[in-house]
C-alpha cells in the first residue's frame, strides 16, 4: 500500500483505468493449498497413533500412580508372575502404600529397596522388638520372605531397613516422612486451606452467580467498546498527554526548589550530596521532558491512525453483532484443547511406564525401556505442540473468514451462514495451510523446550559462558515465536480473503503490515491496551459485586477466596470474548487495506462503510459516488 507524503489517508493502489476487475470480495472459487503439508500432518498423526498403540500395549501406568515395589508388584493390586523373580506375582490388595527403606530414595538419588505395606509407620520404630511387634499385627516393614527375626541384615537393600525407622504419612500412595509433611504443612498453612475449602463449599451458589454475571459483563463490555471506544481511547490520549506534561513540569519544579535552596547556602558550606541531588533532578527533568516531547510528536503524527483504531472498534462491534455465534468459537477450541490434553496425558502415562521387567542378580526387578521409547517421548511432545497450535490456528481462520465474508458482503441481510461457510472452507481447502503455519510455531516451541531441558541439565555446571549463550538463544526464540504468531494470524486472514497458499499469504500480509507500520503500531498499542482495560474492568466489577454478596456472610471465613475464583473466571471469560474482538479488528484492518488495494470507490465501489471511507484519500469522491448509487437504488 502506498501513501502520499505527509498524508495520513490511504491512496488507492491503481488509477481509475487500472482497477482490478477480477476482485469481487472474498474468493469463492478456491483450490486445495499446501497439500503436501496436509499429507505430512495426517502422516504425523498416524505416527502419533502408533505411539499410542505401543504405549497402551506395553505401558502400565498403575506403576506410576500406585507405586511398584522392588519385585515388580504394584501396590493395591493383584500381580502376575515375572519370570525369574521369586517374590513377584503377589496379591497386594491389602497393601496400598509404597514404603522405602531409605527416605532419600523418594527423590531417586540412591538405590533402596521398596515394599508394599498395609499402612505407613505412625511412630518411630527403634528396636528389633518393636519391628517384630509391628510384623505380628500384619505391618511388616521387612522384606516379604522374612519370617524369623533372629538372623536378618539391615541396610538400604537388605532384609530390613536401618533402625530407627522414622514415622511417615501416606501421600499419593507413598510413605513420606512425617517431618517433611510437617514442614510442608507449616509452609502451606493447612488450616487456612481447610477453611478456604469450607468457604468454597458454603458459597458455591454465590460463585456460580458471579460467574454468570461475569459472562453478562463481558458481553456488556463488548457493547461498550462498540459505542464508546472513541470516548475511552481519546480520554486515554488526553490523560496521557496531561500526565506527561504534568510529570515533566513537576520534576522541573522540584529541580527549581532544590536549586534555589542550594543557591541560598554559601558555596563553602554546600554539601556534595546536595549538589549531586540537584544535578540528578536536572537530569531526570531533562530526560522526562525529552521523552514527553518525542511522545507528543508521535501522538500528533498518529492522531489520524488512532482515529482509524476507533473506527475499527466500531466496525468490529457491528460485525460480531451480525455474527454473534462467533463468540462460541473459543469455547469449541477450549474443548478441543482439553480433549487433546487429556489424550496426551493418558498416552504419556502409558509411554513413561512402557518398560519390560528384567530380573537382577539380587532378585529385584528393574524396568528397562528400549531406546526407541525415548524418541517416542519427544515425538509425542512435539505432537502436543503441533496439535494445540493447529487448533488455535483453525479458530483464528474461522473468525477471520467469517468477518471477511461480512466485510465484503454489500447487502448484509444476505449474509447467510458465514461460520459454516468458513468451517467448510478450512476443512475442504486450507487444512494444509493451517498445518503449515502451526508447524512453524510448533518447531520454535519445541526448540525452546529443548533449550530449557539443556539449561536444566547444566544447573550445576560452572560454564557461565554456555549458560549465557543459552539464555540469549532462549530470548531470541521467544521473540521469534511472538513475531511468527503475529505474521501467522495475518496470513490466515489473507488466506480467508483470497484463498492463497500459506507462503504467499504470509508474504502478502507482511507487505501490507510493513507499508502500514504506523497503523499497525496504533492498533497493537492503543487497541491492545484498551482490550486489556476491558478485561480488567470486567474482573474488577465482579470483585466489587462479590464483596457485596459475601462480606457480611457469617458462614464465610475468607471471602477473598470465592471472590478470587470468580475474578479468575471473569478474566478468562473476558479474555475469550475479547480475543474474538481482537481477531475481528485485525481482520477488518486487512480487509480495509485489501479494499483500498482492489477498488477506487468510483469505477469500482468500496465495500467498506462510510465511517472507514473517511480514511481513504478520495473519500469525498467515493462518498459522493456511493450516495449517487444509493439514490439510484431507491428510485
Amino acid at each position: 500500500m502506498s501513501f502520499m507524503p505527509g498524508n495520513n489517508k490511504v491512496r488507492p493502489f491503481r488509477a481509475d483505468s487500472e482497477v482490478d476487475e477480477e476482485f469481487d470480495g472474498v474468493v469463492d472459487n478456491r483450490q486445495c493449498r499446501d497439500v503436501l503439508c496436509c499429507i505430512l500432518f495426517l502422516a504425523f498423526w498416524c505416527g502419533m497413533g502408533y505411539v499410542a498403540f505401543v504405549s497402551f500395549t506395553h505401558g502400565q501406568p498403575e506403576r506410576l500412580i500406585f507405586g511398584v515395589d522392588s519385585y515388580g508388584n504394584v501396590c493395591g493390586q493383584e500381580n502376575e508372575d515375572i519370570p525369574g523373580v521369586q517374590l513377584s506375582g503377589l496379591n497386594m490388595k491389602d497393601k496400598r502404600y509404597l514404603f522405602y527403606f531409605e527416605d532419600t530414595a523418594l527423590t531417586g538419588s540412591i538405590d533402596s529397596k521398596k515394599l508394599c505395606v498395609a499402612a505407613c509407620p505412625n511412630d518411630t520404630i527403634s528396636t528389633m522388638e518393636e519391628l517384630e511387634a509391628y510384623a505380628d499385627i500384619g505391618l511388616s516393614y521387612c522384606s516379604y520372605e522374612v519370617e524369623n527375626f533372629t538372623d536378618i541384615t539391615f541396610g538400604d537393600i537388605d532384609d530390613c531397613p536401618d533402625l530407627p525407622i522414622s514415622p511417615s504419612d501416606g501421600v499419593l500412595y507413598r510413605c513420606f516422612p512425617s517431618s517433611i509433611i510437617g514442614e510442608a504443612s507449616k509452609l502451606i498453612n493447612t488450616e487456612w486451606f481447610k477453611k478456604a475449602l469450607a468457604d468454597i463449599k458454603s458459597s458455591w451458589r454465590e460463585i456460580c452467580y458471579l460467574c454468570a454475571i461475569s459472562i453478562g459483563l463481558a458481553i456488556v463490555m463488548m457493547v461498550v467498546l462498540r459505542f464508546f471506544a472513541g470516548v475511552v481511547i481519546w480520554f486515554m490520549v488526553v490523560f496521557f498527554i496531561m500526565g506527561s506534561i504534568g510529570g515533566s513540569g513537576y520534576l522541573w519544579y522540584q529541580w527549581f526548589l532544590r536549586k534555589r535552596d542550594l543557591d541560598e547556602i554559601p558555596v563553602e558550606e554546600q554539601l556534595d550530596s546536595d549538589k549531586q541531588n540537584v544535578k540528578t533532578m536536572l537530569i531526570y527533568a531533562s530526560v522526562t521532558s525529552g521523552v514527553t516531547v518525542i511522545l507528543l510528536l508521535l501522538l500528533f503524527v498518529m492522531r489520524k491512525r488512532i482515529a482509524l483504531v476507533v473506527a475499527l472498534f466500531k466496525e468490529s462491534g457491528k460485525a460480531i453483532g451480525a455474527i454473534p455465534l462467533l463468540l462460541l468459537q473459543p469455547f469449541w477450541t477450549f474443548l478441543a484443547l482439553a480433549i487433546l490434553t487429556c489424550y496426551w496425558i493418558g498416552v504419556f502415562l502409558y509411554l513413561t511406564t512402557s518398560g519390560e521387567p528384567v530380573a537382577q542378580e539380587d532378585g529385584r526387578v528393574e524396568y528397562q525401556q528400549e531406546k526407541i521409547i525415548e524418541y517416542m517421548w519427544w515425538y509425542h511432545l512435539f505432537g502436543l505442540f503441533w496439535g494445540s497450535q493447529f487448533m488455535i490456528a483453525c479458530q483464528q481462520f474461522v473468525i477471520a473468514s467469517a468477518i471477511s465474508i461480512w466485510f465484503f458482503t454489500r447487502d448484509k441481510s444476505t449474509l447467510g451462514w458465514p461460520i459454516l461457510r468458513s468451517v467448510g472452507r478450512v476443512l475442504r481447502y486450507h487444512l494444509g495451510s493451517i498445518a503449515f503455519g502451526s508447524l512453524l510455531i510448533a518447531l520454535v516451541m519445541f526448540a525452546r523446550f529443548v533449550l530449557g531441558y539443556i539449561q536444566s541439565k547444566l544447573k550445576g555446571s560452572q560454564n557461565e559462558l554456555l549458560k549465557y549463550i543459552l539464555k540469549c538463544l532462549q530470548c531470541c526464540l521467544w521473540c521469534f515465536e511472538k513475531v511468527l504468531k503475529f505474521i501467522n494470524r495475518n496470513a490466515y486472514i489473507e488466506i480467508a480473503i483470497h484463498g492463497y497458499s500459506f507462503c504467499k499469504a504470509a508474504k502478502e500480509a507482511f507487505a501490507v503490515l510493513i507499508s502500514n507500520a504506523l497503523r499497525v503500531a496504533a492498533i497493537n498499542s492503543v487497541g491492545d491496551f484498551l482490550l486489556f482495560l476491558g478485561k480488567v474492568a470486567v474482573a474488577a466489577s465482579v470483585v466489587v459485586i462479590g464483596l457485596e454478596f459475601l462480606q457480611d456472610d457469617p458462614d464465610v471465613n475468607y471471602y477473598a477466596v470465592p471472590i478470587a475464583l470468580a475474578a479468575i473466571f471473569a478474566l478468562l471469560i473476558s479474555h475469550i470474548f475479547l480475543s474474538v474482538y481482537e481477531m475481528a479488528i485485525d481482520t477488518l484492518f486487512l480487509c480495509f487495506c485489501e479494499d483500498c488495494k482492489a477498488n477506487d470507490g468510483i469505477v469500482k465501489p468500496y465495500y467498506m462503510s462510510k465511517d472507514l471511507m473517511k480514511f481513504v484519500e478520495n473519500a469525498a469522491k467515493a462518498r459522493a459516488a456511493l450516495e449517487k448509487r444509493e439514490r439510484v437504488v431507491l428510485t
